[in-house]
């Protein structure tokens, strides 16, 4: 029964029927018998060696992350007690003596002597997890044969190895270029996290796969100007202009000089739009919201742009496909385990209102704030650790392992197109420079900044592995990096040489003046009083609450009667007009369906089974979808959403209503 149940071959169960005759076994390091001769019962001591293994096997899926090396600036890891085999007796003599099948791992090996450099090397190497909080049983098993076969770390082509080391050269050349000819602007580089573009690229690329065909991603300021050169894919000649037009800059941009900026806003908050093509050659629309100094605001903001896009508004009810856009989060380190707003659009992900079929999140890891340290500014070892919360799965990756940083993506997407959920990439690197280039970072991190100065890029490092690997040579890599400085040359002259003039656009001021008539709103009085019986009708067999079958009578009465309406009458039959017409509705808010005054009941409930029933989704004619949620008790992110849903879908009604009684 025992050996059944650790799951020990034949051979051994056969061994095992002399029972009451076997000598006891002996553990003593080089001492050991191999497992398959062993006769009779297991003894106490080998059961409590199985034990042993099967704890070293848990500490290492829980806690391997303790012994990763993710520090690009060479932090030891903490070496936690849990992973040392000695903590639990484990000699090798021992551990050869037990089965890797009574372990139930998917490293490969014979005994947990084979298993646990493989263990480490899979939990505890340049790459760390952290999956065994998720509450989910399927998920978590999931996860860990993917991790532990390996299946997002296949080794990339010589042919693609080329492709992202070409990437992190324009991604190093742009960012050097941009400083030395513009020593007093600001452009938050993104040296020291240069990963994150072809990472980015990944991202897209897979999600191109399948059939994605829009990719919405949020950002802060840190990173942003290579985002958009080398991921939305807009020309260099498009910020050398705006780099150049800087310092001339009016508050009311002047068209005639080329200058588009109708916000007067600075450069590096402005959001983008461009095609990605993939490289086997496939085209992905690529939008990067704009986002203010408020670094997280845009989360919200993203996720609404991502479920308007792949909603159809043309039917009622709204239909959805969540292959159509994907959204993807770029937080800063200090930004993620800090700001409220994260975790509320943390909570959004499974809500039926909001879900958007999985966000990809990317801690862009300087480990350290403004000038603030991490001690100092979180009360968790990582930044990621509010995701725990989430049950979301949290992949550590050293940013200057660039294998890994893209197997980090295999899983983050693989994941999502399991499970549907939010996946978090901590990408923990470092920042080349202070918070901007005029800051001087050597007065409160002058022991990082040593480091940091005789730190080699990660395209260096890169670089020098593929060479020493045969795929490059030193003068190819040099050539690589000449045509890197010679496009950004080519590009600034085409700037200053007239050669290249940003598109035109209106004006703020020019906007102002622009009225559309007014539109007449009157609706024939048949209409009303047919949508006021279709606003509160429900099927046969649907058993609303008796007090509203009353209230809805009074309600159609007094319309037929004497015309008089009252509020949640009335509003009832606006959208009934703008559905019939053609024009999207979506409202939201903590008591939106029935209303936080029991006024509205756009939302029935059977009295009996407590299934919904939405009458202005059955409305007979209608053009254009009705959309209705409660939210979370959630204003930041909720108003963030709606916001970015309307600016998606500017010709809709987008509604978000406060919870404040009011």
């Amino acid at each position: 029964t025992i050996f059944n149940q650790l799951g020990v071959n034949a051979d051994i169960r056969g061994a095992a029927t002399s029972a009451n005759t076997a000598a006891p076994i002996s553990l003593r390091d080089g001492d050991a018998a191999p497992v398959a001769e062993l006769p009779g019962v297991p003894s106490e001591e080998m059961l409590r060696a199985i034990a042993a293994g099967m704890a070293i096997v848990s500490a290492y899926r829980r806690h391997g992350h303790l012994g990763a090396n993710l520090d690009p600036l060479g932090t030891r890891p903490h070496d936690d007690p849990s992973l040392d085999p000695a903590t639990y007796g484990l000699t090798p003599a021992v551990m050869k003596s037990i089965p890797a099948s009574v372990l139930r791992v998917k490293v490969p090996g014979n005994t947990l002597a084979d298993v646990l450099p493989k263990l480490r090397e899979t939990y505890s190497s340049t790459i760390a997890y952290e999956i065994e909080h998720i509450s989910n049983t399927q998920q978590r098993e999931w996860l860990r044969e993917y991790i532990e076969t390996g299946m997002h770390r296949r080794p990339l082509t010589p042919q693609r190895r080329v492709q992202v080391l070409q990437r992190l050269t324009k991604v190093e050349t742009m960012e050097r270029y941009f400083r030395k000819q513009f020593m007093s602007q600001k452009t938050f580089s993104i040296e020291g996290l240069d990963v994150m573009v072809p990472m980015l690229e990944e991202t897209i690329s897979m999600l191109a796969e399948d059939g994605t065909k829009t990719a919405v991603i949020g950002m802060a300021h840190r990173g942003r100007l290579s985002t958009i050169a080398h991921v939305v894919n807009r020309a260099y000649e498009e910020l050398l202009a705006e780099f150049e037009s800087a310092s001339q800059r009016e508050a009311v941009p002047n068209p005639e000089s080329g200058d588009d900026d109708v916000t007067g806003d600075v450069k590096y908050h402005h959001g983008a739009v461009g095609e990605y093509v993939t490289p086997v050659g496939t085209q992905i629309h690529v939008e990067l919201a704009s986002n203010p100094s408020h670094l997280e605001a845009v989360d919200g903001v993203v996720e609404g742009m991502t479920r308007a896009l792949q909603t159809d508004h043309t039917v009622n009810p709204p239909t959805r496909n969540v292959e159509v856009a994907a959204p993807i989060l770029i937080h800063g380190d200090a930004a993620f385990a800090a700001q409220g707003v994260v975790a509320e659009v943390l909570n959004l992900q499974g809500l039926a209102g909001y879900e958007t079929g999985g966000t990809i999140h990317v801690i862009s890891n300087n480990q350290v704030g403004f000038t603030t340290d991490p001690s100092e500014a979180r009360s968790t070892r990582y930044a990621s650790d509010l995701a725990k919360g989430y049950d979301l799965p949290i992949v550590h990756v050293n940013a200057d392992d660039v294998d890994a940083c893209i197997a980090a993506v295999h899983l983050a997407i693989d994941y999502r197109r399991k499970f549907s959920r939010d996946v978090v990439v901590d990408l923990i690197g470092y920042r080349r420079f202070g918070h901007n280039e005029q800051d001087e970072p050597m007065y409160t991190q002058p022991l990082m900044y040593d480091a940091i100065k005789s730190h080699p890029t990660v395209r260096e490092l890169y670089a020098a592995q593929l060479v020493a690997q045969g795929i490059l040579t030193t003068d190819q890599v040099k050539e690589m990096q000449d045509a890197a400085t010679a496009r950004m040359a080519e590009a600034h002259k085409n700037v200053k040489s007239g050669e290249y003039k940003t598109k035109l656009v209106e004006t703020a001021a020019a906007k102002v003046n622009v009225r559309e008539a007014t539109p007449t709103t009157k609706v024939d009085k048949a209409k009303l009083l047919r949508w006021a019986e279709e606003t509160s009708a429900y099927p046969e067999g649907f058993t609303p609450n008796k007090k509203l079958v009353g209230q809805f009578q009074k309600r159609a009465q007094a319309l037929r009667e004497s015309g008089e309406v009252d509020w949640g009458m009335a509003e009832a039959l606006a959208f009934a007009s703008l559905i019939s017409e053609g024009t999207p509705i979506r409202i939201s808010g903590q008591d939106t369906e029935r209303g936080t005054f029991s006024h509205r009941h756009a939302v029935l409930h059977d009295a009996r089974t407590n299934e919904k029933y939405v009458p202005l989704q059955h409305l007979a004619g209608a053009k254009a979808s009705f959309e209705i949620h409660n939210s979370p008790l959630s204003e930041y992110a909720c108003l963030g959403f709606e916001y970015g849903y309307g600016a998606e879908l500017p010709d809709s009604l987008v509604l978000w209503e406060a919870q404040f009684g009011d």
